[in-house]
């Protein structure tokens, strides 16, 4: 709700773009899911990650326990070991993407605004992963650069960037395998990128 109201807000209450930041994402999570459904990965987890806890040393004992305080104190020693597991990662990720936003779009060519539609949507989603963004935040973000890239490629800056950036590419690699991230990421563009190119040619540009 935060996300489509601030989208809302971004675009001058445009419902249309709203709807459709909103549909095109539910599609191409649905057709992520499928292609991973009907083709399973091989490997998901990384091997650190294997067995059946999370590798923090909270089942060091052999029986979970029974009582509502030793089941707090596991919840608490979960919690410290993901925190300190998964900070570095999010810190890195946010020190890059600092960096790509400090200097600002100026990275992307002059010409951009005048490529094809396939170009500058693609241009869009690689900002959009580079940029790394919160997804409450980036509509303002696209808003500002629909006057150099079409309606389309604005949508695959907001549709994109959500699903994968690199803070996410980052913390998934503290726990699954290379191979699954790299099948994530370019299944998550590829279905990004085909739904936002299609939906854009049946409303005519």
């Amino acid at each position: 709700p935060v996300v489509m109201f601030s989208t809302w807000q971004a675009f001058g209450g445009d419902l249309g773009m709203v709807a459709a930041r909103v549909g095109l994402g539910v599609a191409a999570s649905a057709l992520v899911g499928l292609c991973f459904a009907l083709r399973p990965p091989k490997a998901v987890l990384s091997g650190s990650a294997e067995g059946i806890a999370c590798a923090c040393g909270c089942y060091a004992e052999e029986k979970a326990p029974a009582t509502p305080l030793g089941k707090a104190v596991l919840f608490l020693r979960h919690a410290q070991a993901e925190f300190f597991g998964v900070d570095k990662y999010l810190v890195l990720g946010s020190l890059v993407a600092a960096g790509f936003q400090t200097l600002g779009t100026g990275l992307l060519p002059a010409s951009a605004g005048g490529a094809g539609l396939a170009l500058s949507i693609l241009t869009m989603m690689a900002l959009a992963f580079l940029l790394s963004l919160c997804s409450s935040s980036d509509a303002v973000i696209g808003r500002s650069l629909s006057s150099q890239f079409p309606t389309a490629a604005v949508l695959g800056f907001l549709v994109f960037g959500p699903m994968m950036d690199i803070k996410n590419v980052l913390l998934l690699s503290s726990g699954f395998a290379k191979r699954f991230i790299g099948r994530l990421l370019l299944t998550a563009a590829a279905a990004c990128f085909a739904l936002v190119y299609l939906f854009s040619i049946m409303k005519g540009g």
